[in-house]
């Protein structure tokens, strides 16, 4: 069995979307999303994480007409390292998510249900709980849910 990358994250779009041709003819789009994490501060204000997210093909072409700053997301999609040059001469690098699926959806239908800020704040989970975020993710994608 080959190595398994994935990675799943709901957040907000802190840009709309930008499209643009590869040379090879396929879509790519771009945009970043914040992410909030379960915890704040010590002062009291809120931590979340921005990334970096790149979509091809169709699904780029429906980025470039649905996210928008502000549109809440779910994204499920793999991570990866990219380098570039820098105009100094630099390498640097970052990671970016490549996104394989995405929805809008609506901050309500991000239901944590059992799971309380506690648990979710630890830093290693119980099988239960990585098995209550899977079932989330089943829930929100499931079209028979969703209706």
């Amino acid at each position: 069995m080959a190595d398994f990358n994935l990675v799943l994250v709901s957040g907000v779009a802190t840009r709309n979307a930008s499209l643009r041709q590869r040379r090879s003819g396929i879509a790519k789009a771009e945009f970043s999303l914040e992410v909030d994490r379960p915890f704040t501060r010590a002062s009291g204000a809120p931590v979340s994480d921005l990334f970096l997210v790149d979509v091809y093909g169709p699904l780029a072409e429906w980025c470039a007409e649905e996210v928008t700053e502000g549109t809440r997301l779910l994204l499920v999609g793999t991570l990866n390292k990219e380098s570039y040059v820098t105009r100094h001469e630099r390498r640097e690098h970052m990671i970016v998510i490549k996104c394989k699926y995405l929805r809008v959806v609506d901050s309500r239908e991000i239901d944590f249900g059992d799971l309380s800020l506690d648990e979710l704040r630890q830093d290693d989970w119980e099988d239960t709980i990585v098995c209550e975020y899977l079932a989330l993710l089943t829930d929100m994608v499931d079209p028979i849910n969703r209706r």
